[in-house]
């Protein structure tokens, strides 16, 4: 296709790094392949879950699921500002971040996650110790 008849549409912002993005030009050929995949995906989650309470039943099996598979309610999450992982509602991916006590202002724990060097509040529902420290526990020296 020439680039006449496949006019640029948008961009595409790919992450190279802290701080570092480039940009590449989203042609329409591009975006109409996106929003076929998008109208599927919709159609297919309509097919698999029809009512509202097959969506909350989805939703469950995939909570459970997931303790099954070691991940644990984040409301008991340690608050000692170690390095966890953790899943919230509404994101598709795995978060590492950290709990602690210090927000005085609203009297509860706040979990933070760590991307690209800041900080971001979070109300997560599953976390679990990163995988190079689960099942590890902290020994008392011996004098």
């Amino acid at each position: 296709m020439s680039e006449d008849s496949d006019p640029v549409v948008g961009h595409r912002t790919f992450h190279e790094g802290p701080g570092r993005t480039r940009h590449e030009p989203l042609r329409q050929s591009e975006a109409s392949r996106i929003l076929a995949a998008v109208d599927e995906a919709k159609r297919r989650r309509a097919e698999l879950m029809p009512t509202e309470q097959d969506a909350v039943r989805a939703m469950w099996e995939a909570y459970h699921r997931l303790e099954e598979l070691g991940w644990r309610n984040a409301t008991y999450c340690p608050r000692d500002g170690r390095t966890l992982l953790f899943i919230e509602a509404g994101s598709s991916g795995i978060h590492e971040g950290h709990c602690d006590d210090k927000d005085t202002a609203h009297r509860r724990p706040t979990v933070w996650l760590h991307d690209a060097g800041d900080l971001w509040p979070s109300q997560p529902v599953l976390y679990r110790e990163p995988p190079n420290v689960r099942g590890k526990r902290a020994t008392p020296e011996k004098d």
